[in-house]
């Protein structure tokens, strides 16, 4: 139900999804270049080692053993293979202090892309919620320097909050697969996929309602986080919990159906649409707790049945006369 409203809801808002594919996109990009510019750093400094060259020339030459099938020339392949990739690690290792480096500037940058896609999900939810209480579409821009304070410190709550348990997920991952790769061989990948669905549908079923306590009761990042854990039930956590999960893996099943047949076109429409998707499940969520009726689209209202008894109510006191 709040997964299939979410949905509806997100494609009822097509220029919202057009808009967070522009914003996306161009976040995307930039974080692309930069990434690449100082990976380039180390790149460059490895091509233009002397191992590297004897490395290439090796490869080469082999290549050109096995095209004319010249056994005797490749007799000892795996040994010198060895020893030239070993030797180009040998003079990677001579800069690793600038390797470490070059890590912490990818870091950064990542954290800063993923501090203004932030922001720009809270324009997203503000312009949901708005499409869910009154079917108003404000512009994106507008939204933004309205909510421009509120979104800056979402995002900086987010940030510092995902980097730690993104850690978190990564040093459990490491050692669920340095521990199972023995037994489990490749499904120990599966495995982790798995618990890392599960684990980031945990931490939504936590505070999913973040922006939504933000937007609607108009309160600080602050409060809203520590709010998000109160009145939670078994029941509440595990609906919610379904919820998450759910979407996490109707996404991945899409992406991978969609992408290899379409060579990443698909990407244009699934990437918008589960973003907006995402914002509006948790204001789904939100509006269904708080017992809210919203808008899915003009034709289509969801009003919960508590406000319906009550309305029903109401109408049975009214004696209409003929």
């Amino acid at each position: 139900m709040k997964v299939t409203n979410g949905i509806k809801i997100a494609m009822a808002n097509k220029p919202l999804c057009y808009k967070t594919l522009f914003s996306r996109t161009l976040i995307s990009s930039i974080l692309t270049m930069a990434c690449l510019l100082l990976a380039g750093i180390i790149i460059n400094d490895v091509k233009a080692s002397q191992e590297y060259g004897e490395f290439i020339t090796f490869i080469r030459t082999s290549l050109r053993n096995f095209i004319v099938l010249n056994d005797v020339g490749n007799t000892n392949f795996a040994s010198d293979l060895t020893f030239h990739v070993q030797a180009v690690l040998n003079s990677f290792k001579a800069d690793i202090g600038e390797f470490f480096a070059v890590i912490l500037g990818i870091v950064a940058v990542i954290e800063v892309a993923k501090f203004i896609t932030r922001i720009c999900d809270y324009v997203v939810a503000v312009n949901v919620n708005e499409h869910m209480s009154s079917l108003r579409h404000a512009k994106f821009f507008s939204t933004l320097v309205e909510h421009f304070k509120p979104a800056v410190r979402y995002a900086a709550y987010c940030v510092v909050s995902l980097f730690v348990y993104n850690v978190f997920i990564i040093s459990v991952s490491l050692l669920i697969f340095v521990t199972c790769i023995s037994s489990l061989g490749t499904f120990t990948l599966t495995l982790i996929m798995f618990f890392i669905i599960f684990a980031d549908s945990f931490r939504l079923m936590l505070v999913g309602m973040v922006p939504a306590k933000m937007v609607c009761e108009n309160v600080t990042a602050s409060v809203a986080f520590r709010e998000a854990f109160k009145g939670l039930t078994a029941r509440t956590m595990v609906e919610r919990f379904i919820s998450y999960f759910t979407m996490r893996v109707l996404h991945l099943v899409v992406m991978g159906i969609t992408f290899l047949p379409t060579f990443g076109i698909a990407m244009l429409i699934t990437v918008p649409l589960f973003s907006v998707s995402y914002v509006a499940v948790r204001f789904v969520d939100y509006y269904t707790v708080k017992i809210k009726k919203y808008y899915i689209n003009y034709d289509n209202i969801v009003v919960p049945k508590e406000l319906r008894t009550q309305e029903e109510q109401l109408l049975n006191q009214v004696d209409i006369d003929a």
